[in-house]
């Protein structure tokens, strides 16, 4: 197959958008992508906020058209799960910062209920040493997200609980990248997905938390652009 038959679909998690993906985006050269708002995000203003992984799934389904590989950080992994469970054009799927499995504490959901986005939840998402710099670009851009769209997203998340099935019935390569000092995966993250999926590849990006893919971009990009080429080349 020609190489531009494939191409990516990246999808941000919680409360974000695709702006998350700017740098990542950089750096992909000619590589063909998809950098979608998700429903209701963003410049998406075309639907209301979805209240389910599996509703996401549905909307974000058209979009897939042609033999993808779905790159979904935290909340948009697992609606990378779902998408790659109703799409046979879905080909590989990167796990971004994600798990099967994202259950929220109450404490989080109740203080977002009230309008208010939780500091130590916002600064344990990034690495301990993450410049001050990045942390205030962080923060400006977690503010231009309704904090109602987050709390919707993160009581999605919550509620989710098809991850290890969909993952384990998937028959396409999986890539899980972590960043080491990610504090709001398990502690035993990489394990959980190796008992339901042996065969998937992983990663881990040091001097990275939660966002590793703004804190350590060029890296994260380098590994999914490998994933890519070794995708296309098992399809041929």
């Amino acid at each position: 197959m020609q190489q531009n038959q494939l191409s990516f679909l990246f999808l941000h998690g919680a409360g974000g958008s695709a702006k998350k993906w700017g740098k990542v985006s950089q750096l992909l050269g000619d590589l063909p992508a998809k950098i979608l708002d998700l429903p209701g995000h963003g410049n998406d203003q075309s639907h209301t906020v979805p209240t389910s992984i599996e509703e996401y799934a549905n909307l974000l389904n058209q979009h897939i058209t042609g033999d993808t590989i779905v790159v979904g950080h935290s909340m948009g992994g697992l609606i990378g799960l779902e998408l790659a469970a109703i799409n046979v054009r879905v080909k590989g799927l990167i796990l971004a910062c994600s798990h099967p499995r994202l259950s929220v504490h109450p404490k989080i959901l109740e203080q977002l209920a009230q309008g208010v986005f939780p500091e130590n939840f916002f600064r344990a998402s990034y690495a301990k040493n993450a410049p001050v710099e990045l942390l205030e670009e962080e923060r400006e851009e977690l503010y231009r997200t309704p904090i109602a769209t987050a709390l919707v997203d993160f009581q999605s998340c919550d509620r989710y609980v098809n991850g290890a099935k969909a993952l384990a019935e998937l028959r396409i390569p999986i890539l899980a990248i972590y960043g080491e000092q990610d504090k709001l995966l398990p502690a035993d993250a990489r394990e959980q997905l190796l008992s339901i999926r042996p065969d998937a590849q992983w990663e881990s990006i040091s001097d990275a938390g939660h966002y590793a893919i703004v804190e350590k971009y060029e890296e994260f990009t380098a590994l999914i652009k490998r994933f890519w080429a070794n995708t296309v080349t098992n399809l041929k």
